[in-house]
Order: structure tokens, then sequence, then C-alpha cells
């Protein structure tokens, strides 16, 4: 039998599609294989995944036709060897398979909310992106934050954990609700925790379990991290009425109103570097409204020219 009739035989007897006649051929290649000494251990440490599969795909309908024990292992090495690159297999390149991914931003200006392909959903703040796999695999669910911040909610699945990546830092549950707020220009990533438990940690260390209104935050230079225990969720408040800011660095409140009303901030990093603020913006403000709030309370000039704002 040649190498070709060996690939039609196989594809048939995965698609369930054999004769009694060409599984009688079958058996007897997957014997005369039993019998060769050139079997290696590697074949054989595969054996257990590719013999359940095959188990179930000799089921015929209508009547049970199960092959016995030797043949289930003899075809499952010879399907192994396939895999090897002896034969084609589809099982063997579906692991080499290119996974497909999209990636969702939800522009400067406004925000967006999405479902994933396990019906979990994510509300991204105004200039966040996310990538995420067209389909989750059998074993896990995995997605990148790129930039920004987002909530998640995520559907409940003791098989298969779900990990949100945010440059060195993974947020792995099962199933809960959480923030997470990742920007780029900003020394520190932060997890608030909604609902549920969550796991996070860098590529070196378990930063701990994390349960409702507490918040872990990370320096990104550093490797540090901090605990807090918070009484309110001001840290959900941009998907609410108020946007509210507790004890803010300069810089992250600039990152926020960027972001939400797409303009650009110009000023001396230097200067404002160390001043924190605790504000409150309603959600409802137009950005000159905005400004005219923070120049009170600063006592700055902030000047909007077209879509930047100059500081004095």
């Amino acid at each position: 039998m040649n190498q070709k009739e060996i690939k039609r035989l196989l594809n048939k007897f995965k698609a369930g599609k054999c004769t009694d006649e060409e599984l009688q051929l079958l058996q007897q290649m997957m014997h005369e294989l039993d019998t060769d000494t050139n079997t290696g251990n590697n074949i054989k440490n595969l054996k257990q995944p590719l013999w359940e599969r095959i188990e179930k795909q000799t089921i015929a309908k209508g009547k049970v036709r199960r092959l016995n024990t030797t043949w289930l292992k003899v075809a499952a090495a010879v399907l192994v060897a396939v895999c090897a690159g002896l034969f084609y297999s589809k099982i063997a390149t579906h692991k080499n398979e290119q996974i497909a991914y999209q990636v969702i931003t939800a522009p400067k200006g406004s925000m967006k909310q999405i479902m994933l392909p396990d019906s979990t959903t994510v509300q991204l703040n105004a200039g966040t992106s996310i990538k995420f796999p067209v389909s989750f695999s059998d074993s896990k669910r995995e997605v990148t934050l790129i930039n920004g911040e987002a909530f998640f909610d995520v559907k409940h699945d003791v098989k298969r954990p779900f990990m949100v990546h945010t440059a060195k830092v993974t947020t792995q549950v099962l199933g809960t609700s959480f923030n997470i707020k990742f920007y780029k220009e900003l020394p520190d990533l932060q997890v608030y925790v909604n609902t549920g438990k969550v796991e996070v940690h860098d590529q070196r260390h378990t930063l701990g379990f994390y349960t409702p209104r507490q918040q872990v935050t990370y320096n990104k230079q550093h490797e540090s991290f901090t605990r807090q225990e918070l009484t309110a969720d001001h840290s959900l408040s941009w998907m609410h009425d108020e946007l509210i800011l507790d004890n803010t660095s300069f810089k992250e409140i600039t990152v926020y109103l960027q972001n939400r009303y797409s303009v650009n901030f110009k000023y001396n990093e230097k200067r404002l570097a160390q001043q924190h603020y605790s504000v409150r913006f309603s959600n409802k403000l137009n950005i000159r409204q905005v400004l005219d709030i923070l120049q009170f309370i600063d006592g700055r000039k902030y000047k909007l020219n077209g879509d930047t704002v100059n500081i004095k």
C-alpha cells in the first residue's frame, strides 16, 4: 500500500467512514506496525490521548463495534507515527495552526462594550485596546489588554481559566468581575476586584489572591506591589455618572481626560509631577467645564486651542 492510500484510509477512519473491509485492512496494517521493533518511546508516550479519540470514533451508528485493546494501542501508535511526519494527520497539525486574533479599540471620546467568544463581557474605557483570539482553546481563555482600562465580567468556566495579560502581569480567574487599569504612560498598573476571587502574578512572583473591594497596585519599573482595602468602588466610577479620582497624580488625570475628550495636554511635567488631586468630574461635563474646575483648583491657566490644552 502506498503512502497516498494510507493517508486516504486514515482520513476516512478519522471521519468515521471506513467500511468493514477497510477497517480490517487498517487493523492488519496496525498489527504489522505493532510487531515493528522500530516503534520508539516517543510514540508510546502519546498513545493514550489518541487512543481515547480513536475509541470514540469506532462506535458505529445503531450498533457498537469496538476493536480489541491490542488494536486500539496499535492504532494509536500508527497515528502517532503519522503525527511524527510519517503520514499526514490533522491531529498533528492542529497545534501548529496559526491562531486568528482580533483587536478591538474604543476610540478616544467614547466607551465600548464587547462580548468575547465565551460570552464574557468587557467594558472598554475610551482609548482602550484589547486583543483576543477568535475562539478560545479547550484548556484556557487568554486575552491581552494592550493599553487602557477595562472592566471584565467573566463567564464562569471551572475547566478553562480566564487570563488577562498586561505586559509582565497576568490576572487569572475562573469566573468573576474585576477592573484593570493599564496605561503605558503611567508607572503603575492596578487591578480592582468587584466580585469573586482574582489571582495576580508577574513573571517571577505571585502577587496574591484578591477578593471584593481589594486592589493591587503594581509598579512596572520596580516590580513591586501594594495591596489596598477600599471602602468605595471609585475604581469603577469611570463607567458611571461621575469620574472619581482619589489622591491621583496630575499625569493620571491628564491621561484620563486625553482619552475621554480626545485632547492633548502640554505642560511642564517636572513642575506638576509631585502634585496629587482628589477630584470628581461629572461625565456630562464638556472639556471646557472640566478645565475650569482644574484651573480653579490649582490656580494655573488652562487654555484650549483646538484639541490642545496648554497649561501655564
